[in-house]
């Protein structure tokens, strides 16, 4: 019993209590008279309603457990962390003064208050922007309405005051650490995004990290005062074989190793600076992980990498991770999940990869939106409507050029009369006649080899008129950049596709597929199971072996301090 008082006693010491009575005189202070100036500097917010919400709870603090931090005041401070550093916009946190009042937090109640008030501020600030979807990048793109759709307004919003109710029935569950959980993606693909980026920022936080030049050649076998830095480097970013560093090491944790400094008189004939074959099978790591011809040696393409700054790759990880927030948390045991940046597609199935392929991808005028949704119809041998802008835009400046293009290509020309579609001879047309704006035919082409949509169609309705589907030039799947389309998604083997959907739904085996296509039997099939299908642009994720995968930026949309980072990043 002695022994029970000696450490109750020992931890009321360790973390003294603060009483009622000071906690609501301090509290009071910074919600009342100081809420314009909280710390010296920060206005509050959210003041209207986190007075009553305090007052509700006689002025007891939930983020302090005495004068020290508890666990869930950590976790949000690192959320609005990993929040604010890709710089993408002005977030309002304070974060600034949050982490320099955590670092000089001690037992003075002005102090711990100030702490107290500061994350109940910053936390509603971040509630609100994650439960109202304004966390997700490139909602406001003019050619994207379906993202602008996603930001909730109006009656839909999730207001200040819900999130303070929300706040106190969490804090009287004991269920805080789940609200903070909930307010981020449950994705596993964001939760190995949010290792990287821990990653990244320590490497840049470690203060060793810097450019190499351009002038640097190495072949196997070299020796060079560099190589001791570039392993280091490899190491940091996951790319050098595990226990490489142990020679250098010895007993020594690899985790432990700093970046080596530049020697002015080196002795080049120690192992350390030697270009070996661990570093060679490095560098070709890092070159795979960023999509650039795995050679194992240092080009200006390897090296322009390497020159990024590891807080830039920070913030492109930090910028993919939101993301993940236009996805449902559900995604569907089977779906259909597309990386416009890598140009890929990906059938998965229980959590694996059912299907992999090529995709093609909306041009940069065109640009594919993200969007998600359910795969209703698929259509075999399909024809193509040609869209009204496209007509306008693309086929007409065509016709006049070649009145003869619509036979060459399969072409049937409608027009509207009475509420009908009516065939119209091409020939009996003069298309010199007709502009943009005043075209009143509809472009229809038969099914076939010269088909623009290939020979299937898969469907998921959505105000955009965007699909995947075959294409009639299958040779562009050669291509490393295909951003190639007119908007709608292209794949590389669309009759697996439909065999894999359809699984011999109503008899709708290969066999009964290539048949149909081969005779140019315009078939629409509804799928039994509708999937779900994800467009998702993401320029960093981390794949099934747990490594970060690195991509250029082609339509432009990493936002880093409200800029566009260029495609050569």
């Amino acid at each position: 019993m002695l022994l029970l008082f000696a450490a109750l006693a020992a931890s009321l010491h360790t973390r003294p209590f603060m009483p009622p009575n000071v906690a609501q005189e301090h509290m009071e202070h910074w919600l009342i008279e100081g809420a314009r100036k909280v710390a010296g500097e920060v206005r509050l917010r959210h003041i209207r309603n986190m007075e009553p919400f305090y007052l509700k709870r006689n002025y007891q603090p939930i983020w302090l457990d005495s004068y020290q931090l508890r666990p869930e005041a950590h976790e949000l401070i690192e959320l609005l962390r990993e929040t604010s550093v890709d710089d993408w916009r002005n977030y309002g946190y304070s974060l600034d003064t949050l982490e320099r009042e955590m670092r000089k937090l001690t037992n003075l109640p002005e102090q711990a208050t100030a702490m107290e008030v500061l994350l109940t501020d910053a936390f509603v600030t971040y509630a609100e922007q994650a439960l109202n979807n304004e966390l997700i990048p490139n909602a406001d793109e003019n050619d994207h309405p379906t993202m602008r759709k996603v930001v909730l307004s109006g009656e839909d919003r999730i207001t200040e005051e819900q999130i303070i109710t929300l706040l106190h029935e969490s804090v009287r569950q004991n269920k805080l650490d789940e609200l903070l959980a909930g307010m981020a993606p449950q994705h596993d693909g964001y939760r190995r995004l949010r290792a990287e980026l821990k990653r990244y920022r320590d490497i840049d936080r470690s203060g060793g990290w810097r450019p190499i030049s351009h002038e640097l050649t190495l072949n196997a076998g070299d020796r060079h005062v560099e190589v001791p830095y570039l392993r280091w480097l490899l190491d940091q970013y996951g790319d050098l074989p595990k226990g490489t560093l142990a020679w250098f090491l010895g007993d020594k944790s690899e985790k432990t190793l700093r970046a080596p400094a530049r020697e002015k008189n080196p002795d080049l004939s120690k192992p350390e600076y030697l270009f070996d074959g661990p570093m060679r099978a490095a560098i070709s790591s890092f070159q795979q992980r960023h999509k650039l011809e795995s050679t194992g040696k240092l080009n200006k393409e390897t090296i322009d990498r390497l020159n990024i700054p590891p807080y830039q790759t920070a913030q492109r990880i930090a910028l993919n991770m939101k993301r993940w927030r236009q996805l449902p948390n559900d995604l569907g045991d089977r779906h259909i999940m597309v990386n416009m940046a890598d140009y890929s597609m990906r059938l998965m199935n229980g959590g694996s990869p059912e299907l992999e392929m090529k995709v093609i991808i909306g041009r940069l005028d065109r640009r594919t939106p993200v969007m998600t949704d359910l795969m209703r119809i698929i259509e075999i041998a399909p024809t193509w409507t040609v869209p009204p802008r496209i007509a306008s835009s693309y086929l007409l400046p065509k016709l006049k050029r070649n009145p003869d293009y619509l036979k060459e290509k399969g072409f049937d020309v409608l027009q509207w009369r009475n509420g009908s579609a009516v065939h119209v001879s091409a020939d009996d047309i003069n298309w010199k006649n007709y502009s943009g704006r005043n075209l009143p035919y509809t472009f229809v082409q038969r099914p076939g080899k010269l088909n623009a949509l290939g020979t299937v169609k898969f469907l998921f309705p959505n105000d955009q008129s965007i699909y995947l589907h075959d294409t009639s030039s299958p040779e562009l799947f050669a291509r490393d950049q295909r951003a190639l389309s007119s908007g709608c998604v292209r794949v590389e083997k669309p009759r697996l596709l439909a065999e894999k959907l359809l699984q011999s739904q109503d008899g709708w085996h290969r066999g009964r597929i290539d048949e149909a296509i081969d005779h140019n039997r315009t078939s629409r099939i509804r799928i039994k199971d509708p999937v779900p299908v994800h467009l998702m642009y993401w320029t960093t994720w981390v794949d099934d072996d747990g490594t970060l995968q690195i991509r250029d930026d082609v339509y432009q949309r990493d936002l880093i301090g409200g800029t566009a980072t260029h495609a050569s990043l």
